[in-house]
């Protein structure tokens, strides 16, 4: 794919998701449960836990996260989003 359409793939990303999103997806590394990682992340950035699940459920609703009784985990398509954000 040309830069230029990466970069504009890039920009309608940033619109798409929230800032809350973008906050549980970038601290996702696959090693914790869902709410454990929702718990610090409430701890360091003062976002209520109650927004932080409601938004991860969006995440997971969209398939970007996997979380079902197991460490929360980007699936592939959540990796390539955070791949092209970075």
């Amino acid at each position: 794919m040309p830069k230029q359409e990466l970069q504009g793939l890039r920009v309608v990303l940033l619109r798409a998701l929230n800032e809350n999103q973008l906050l549980i997806l970038s601290k996702t590394d696959g090693r914790q449960s869902i709410t454990s990682l929702l718990l610090g992340i409430s701890e360091t950035s003062s976002v209520p836990i109650s927004t932080l699940k409601l938004n991860a459920q969006i995440l997971k609703k969209i398939g970007l996260m996997d979380f079902n009784g197991k460490p929360a985990s980007l699936t592939r398509l959540g990796k390539l989003v955070i791949a092209l954000l970075s």
